[in-house]
């Protein structure tokens, strides 16, 4: 039996999402969630084998909690889904360690067997880009800039950049740090100037780089 908890602010999805598991003898839902921190209340309540997770939560990114679900249960595994299948989302999730990466286009065979995969201990990345993205996190464009140097950047830009790399769009940044969404595209655009990068997705590889955590990609 693979347990399971839910954590998604979509009721619809959540309760779906569990009616569709149900339906298979091999999973048990154990509880669900509509926040982060619920979930992680879940979580410790539950002790389950793997954590379905949306990367967008109204109280906290999705991907800032992963760490502490690894703590509460070591050995867990964690599936996202999301509806945010953009490169720096994928690469966020995949530098944070997690164990799938899911869009919610995904069909339920599709679904039951990424779970099946995911508890037998395999990692489970979406067709043709998986091989591209894990190659471009662990080797890419993050090696060139490896001995970048965190005090390049000022105490707002680091902000801005540990932010981006929760793979966070600009408008959620700027909610997240009180700024104006124009303020924080211009620190964007700032923080890829003094490293040399191209697109915002080399920030989150950057910024998660090493053990999965904002920073760690800086050798000090």
């Amino acid at each position: 039996m693979i347990r399971l908890v839910i954590v998604d602010d979509h009721e619809v999805v959540r309760v779906g999402l569990a009616s569709l598991l149900r339906d298979d003898p091999e999973f048990s839902v154990e509880a669900m969630a509509a926040t982060a921190e619920d979930g992680l209340r879940a979580v410790r309540n539950a002790q389950p084998d793997i954590v379905v997770l949306d990367l967008r939560l109204p109280d906290r990114p999705g991907l800032e909690i992963v760490p502490e679900i690894r703590r509460s249960v070591p050995g867990s595994k964690i599936v996202v889904l999301t509806s945010y299948g953009e490169d720096q989302a994928m690469i966020a999730a995949v530098a944070a360690g997690v164990d799938a990466f899911l869009t919610k286009t995904v069909d339920s065979e599709a679904l039951c067997s990424a779970i099946r995969n995911v508890a037998a201990g395999r990692q489970v990345l979406r067709d043709q880009v998986a091989d591209a993205l894990v190659r471009y996190v662990r080797q890419g464009d993050v090696a060139s800039h490896s001995e970048a140097d965190p005090d390049a950047l000022t105490p707002r830009e680091r902000e801005v950049a540990e932010a981006v790399a929760l793979g966070l769009s600009n408008r959620e940044v700027a909610e997240r740090l009180g700024l104006a969404e124009k303020t924080v595209k211009n620190h964007v655009s700032d923080i890829l100037a003094k490293f040399r990068l191209s697109r915002r997705a080399q920030i989150v590889a950057l910024f998660r780089a090493g053990e999965g955590r904002p920073g760690d990609g800086f050798r000090r």
